[in-house]
């Protein structure tokens, strides 16, 4: 079975200029649901669902450093920085997005067709 990617979420520069350091809740223009972490000149995006049992992400209250988030579902916590799973201590990590830019400032987010497994770190 084979898969294409298509763009899932895409923010023009004034959009990206908006992102505040660290952690930050987005919808694209279909209704679905992205995280992107920024940091300095760094972003990185996934979608907010969890790899578990599909929960949505919230940030977590816990939190002091500004890159993790918590499944609404059963509290596993996501470092969204490194995109690793913070418990279960087994580690899983979160799809990354493929990301890339139209012109400087932009931001462009692929994600694939074909479902991804879990996977270990």
């Amino acid at each position: 079975m084979s898969h294409t990617s298509h763009t899932v979420l895409e923010l023009d520069a004034t959009a990206v200029l908006g992102l505040t350091e660290g952690i930050n809740f987005k919808k694209s223009p279909a209704g679905k649901c992205f995280m992107i972490y920024k940091d300095k000149n760094t972003l990185r995006a996934c979608r907010n669902q969890c790899k578990h049992q599909e929960g949505k992400f919230k940030k977590d209250i816990e939190d002091i450093d500004g890159r993790t988030v918590r499944c609404t579902k059963h509290n596993w916590k996501l470092n969204v920085a490194t995109m690793q799973y913070l418990n279960p201590p087994d580690s899983l990590l979160q799809k990354n997005l493929v990301s890339s830019s139209k012109c400087k400032g932009w931001l462009q987010a692929e994600g694939s067709t074909q479902p991804q497994p879990l996977i270990r770190a």
